[in-house]
């Protein structure tokens, strides 16, 4: 993805009409708007947009010229549209502007591979708009491990450069994880003197240009690669552990007493926390899961294994006698859901932990699941029952520069 940034530049160039003449017919080239531009050399087209001419532009003959820095004329577009369809890639890398002329007839030296400086007759030029083609260097990325964000999100891959975050593009993973795009081109001195790499989740409409809290990978250069791992960012799940009963405690209801989970352990004088887990850095919450059926229904997000999770109080599933212990679970003791009516026996089913991105870019559980654990079928409720090491703890990919 390619950013456009502001730059002041001088450059030393001077046009000057060569007629002293005071009845010669007035000349005025106008006044350029937009710019300037930043391109990387690299394998795509690169237009300039938004370029307005302004002013009380006077002469027979008008032409926009693009000259490099010393004033050799590389093209002489006649109009704004032909302008916008010069690729500036083509040149190669370096620095050029954008003129605007009006001029009489007769004027000389207004051709390819001159020099402007070397402009004759009766002519004015406007301001010049730089464009500043930067060498660019291909950054390769190497993910088996993604998931499908759906429409609403991408990843955007960062390079940090002097402890900054750089944008090396975004892209999109279908359903079988295969990126949109695995070859970015990148400016090439920042990639050579990058350390980190770093991938983050960021909205389809993105009115930040900075990295989105919820960053998902990331790895230290080692030369010209970068092993990345959600471990550094996300965290280590290896040594996660979990507990979980099966009890209704939202209604009065003793006979439905296997349709919930609470992650908790009552095994002491007092319940406590049933989750040991890892706290999540910014834009992450841990969610439940009971999957029916083959269908994943949410027990809520949370933070902190040790309070109650985000829907205690508004579940659509509890009873309405009372919210449930301070503790991340849920009731399904009402309503229905993946095709389920509510209550039901969890026996069977398997109860999952995942780590979402937040905001949550789906309904489904992403990626991340740390914990899982299958009930079993001869499970007895308000009874402790461990879970296991979930399916996936992590996930990695390689960079390469």
């Amino acid at each position: 993805m390619k950013k456009l940034f502001y730059v002041l530049v001088v450059m030393a160039i001077s046009f000057t009409s060569c007629s002293d003449d005071e009845n010669v017919t007035e000349t005025n080239g106008g006044q350029l708007e937009g710019g300037p531009f930043t391109f990387l050399v690299d394998n795509e087209v690169d237009n300039v947009s938004g370029v307005t001419l302004v002013g009380n532009v006077q002469g027979a003959n008008t032409s926009y010229i693009v000259t490099d820095e010393s004033g050799v004329i590389l093209g002489l577009p006649k109009t704004l549209t032909l302008l916008e369809g010069v690729d500036f890639n083509a040149a190669g890398a370096g620095k050029c502007y954008i003129w605007h002329v009006a001029y009489e007839n007769g004027l000389e030296g207004l051709e390819m591979n001159k020099n402007a400086n070397d402009l004759k007759g009766n002519f004015d030029l406007s301001n010049k708009i730089e464009v500043d083609r930067v060498e660019g260097a291909k950054l390769t990325l190497d993910f088996t491990e993604l998931e499908n964000l759906g429409d609403d999100f991408k990843y955007e891959g960062w390079i940090i450069v002097n402890g900054d975050p750089v944008t090396t593009g975004v892209f999109s993973v279908d359903d079988s994880g295969v990126l949109s795009q695995k070859d970015f081109y990148v400016n090439a001195s920042m990639l050579t003197t990058a350390t980190k790499f770093v991938l983050s989740i960021e909205p389809t409409v993105d009115p930040d240009p900075a990295p989105a809290d919820t960053k998902l990978l990331v790895g230290d250069f080692s030369g010209n690669t970068a092993a990345v791992s959600s471990v550094g960012m996300v965290g280590d799940f290896s040594a996660s552990t979990g507990k979980y009963i099966l009890a209704t405690p939202t209604d009065d209801d003793t006979t439905n007493e296997f349709s919930g989970v609470w992650f908790l352990d009552n095994s002491g004088t007092a319940p406590v926390a049933g989750l040991d887990l890892p706290t999540l850095p910014a834009g992450w919450k841990y969610e439940g899961w009971v999957v029916l059926g083959g269908t994943p229904v949410s027990t809520g997000t949370f933070v902190d294994p040790a309070t109650a999770d985000d829907n205690a109080a508004n579940s659509p599933y509890k009873g309405a006698e009372r919210n449930g212990p301070g503790y991340p679970g849920e009731d399904y003791v009402m309503g229905s859901a993946a095709g389920v009516t509510f209550p039901t026996d969890l026996r069977g089913s398997t109860v999952v932990i995942s780590v979402e991105p937040s905001p949550d870019n789906s309904a489904a559980p992403f990626a991340l699941k740390p914990l899982a654990h299958g009930v079993p079928a001869m499970a007895v409720n308000n009874t402790v029952i461990n879970m296991g090491a979930g399916p996936v703890q992590s996930v990695s990919g390689t960079v390469t520069r």
